[in-house]
């Protein structure tokens, strides 16, 4: 799915820090709203050590109402008996009841819950600021709605308000295990993934995402977060774009023969790169003006790694890929990829003569059951279509291992290296992979 669907993604990339903030704040709260699995997790974490979550739930003949509002006046707060007033930040709250902030006014509260006569009172920050004064002003002034004689002080309000420190950190530790608990049951909430998505784009150090080299090679999901968190971070501080999909992980190629590079984390742990040279007809024309050539090696910080490459054959049919070829130098009986072959078979060609010509050429050219490989019976000829397209392209990737990836990433809170690895990659894929004659 392109990820321009994220449902919480905004349509600017201007760095507005108030509407971020709103923005976040308004993706928690329908987030909550629409998971209830995520709702309850926060929930019963905020309650931890009172009585309030038994005394809500303990029973099937309870009756609990809830609701849910962003950008609340706290005139409008009222019907309460106890408050949680909660900091959402990186900075920790400070001792809620040392502060001062006594200005009497109708503040408006980022996010407030309120669940029959308890009220979760949300002020979130995208960054290091610290809102405990902001937060004790709105409970303050929230609590003068209801009785205007007593003096706000710990004395008199202690017992019923308590201050509770959400940092991103920890509510995203929670997002992150709902989150992956509902995929293990096939049941994946779509707005708790987009919220996730939404967070790890502005700050990544706020999920639970260990270094590569506090991770085994084995786990691969791990190490591929980790490795999609420098890719986004290589996108919001250079001119390179990430790919806008879901299903792989890479990023755009400015090349006429090739227009993205992929980066896959196989089952040992490596880091696969990989590009696909003339993937379209089109892109076949800038490969085929000379016969392509590509380097044997790259260096890549200092260090150089092999490239290996395959032909790889594309069938599509109305921009969809539907079957293709992979083969090697080995597989070659006289040479295929020629500038003569390419302008006269690839592109769109008709059932018929034309799907004839081009079994012909296969039959001449490769010395493997080639029809096997791509089904051609049942795929192609059995297949209703009466057209599709070819392109001769390649597959080209190189492998970083593991315990490169592990040396170049020791900190959790720190990116930098992986960042320069893969800037690295990409300018050397971009600039040097392909040699002219």
């Amino acid at each position: 799915m392109n990820s321009h669907l994220n449902i919480f993604k905004s349509y600017t990339n201007t760095n507005r820090t108030y509407q971020l903030e709103n923005d976040l704040t308004r993706a928690l709260a329908i987030t909550l709203q629409e998971d209830s699995l995520f709702f309850h997790e926060v929930f019963r974490e905020i309650l931890k050590g009172t009585n309030l979550y038994n005394h809500l739930f303990e029973s099937l003949e309870s009756e609990t109402h809830v609701n849910i509002d962003i950008q609340k006046k706290a005139s409008q707060i009222s019907d309460f008996d106890r408050i949680f007033a909660i900091s959402l930040s990186e900075s920790e709250i400070a001792n809620f009841w040392a502060q001062s902030y006594n200005k009497n006014y109708d503040p408006i509260c980022d996010l407030v819950i309120h669940i029959n006569n308890i009220i979760l009172v949300f002020e979130a920050k995208r960054d290091k600021v610290n809102c405990t004064a902001q937060l004790y002003n709105q409970i303050l002034n929230i609590t003068k709605t209801e009785n205007e004689t007593q003096d706000f002080n710990k004395e008199n309000y202690g017992d019923k308000i308590t201050a509770f420190d959400f940092n991103w950190r920890r509510i995203m530790a929670i997002a992150v295990k709902v989150s992956s608990f509902e995929k293990t049951m096939n049941n994946q909430n779509r707005f708790l993934s987009d919220f996730i998505s939404l967070v790890k784009q502005h700050n990544f150090r706020w999920l639970p995402e260990p270094s590569i080299s506090a991770l085994q090679q084995t786990n691969t999901r791990a190490i591929s977060r980790r490795l999609e968190s420098a890719i986004e971070e290589v996108a919001k501080t250079t001119g390179k774009s990430k790919l806008n999909y879901n299903d792989r992980i890479g990023l755009e190629l400015y090349k006429p023969w090739a227009k993205e590079i992929l980066f896959n984390i196989n089952k040992k742990g490596d880091l696969h790169v990989s590009v696909y040279p003339g993937n379209t007809k089109r892109q076949g024309y800038s490969l085929f003006e000379n016969n392509p050539k590509f380097r044997s090696s790259l260096n890549i910080l200092g260090t150089e790694y092999k490239t290996s490459y395959s032909y790889h054959i594309k069938f599509t049919s109305f921009q969809k890929y539907f079957q293709g070829l992979w083969f090697s130098e080995a597989d070659l009986k006289e040479p295929l990829y020629t500038k003569k072959n390419f302008s006269k078979y690839s592109g769109r060609k008709k059932r018929g003569n034309q799907w004839e010509e081009i079994a012909t050429l296969l039959d001449k050219s490769l010395n493997y059951d080639w029809r096997k490989q791509c089904d051609w019976e049942n795929s192609i000829i059995g297949s209703g279509k009466n057209q599709f397209d070819i392109s001769f392209g390649y597959q080209i990737h190189i492998v970083i291992p593991f315990q490169k990836l592990k040396e170049l990433d020791q900190k959790q809170t720190e990116l930098n290296d992986l960042i320069n690895l893969i800037t690295d990659i990409h300018e050397n894929f971009n600039d040097k992979l392909l040699m002219r004659d």
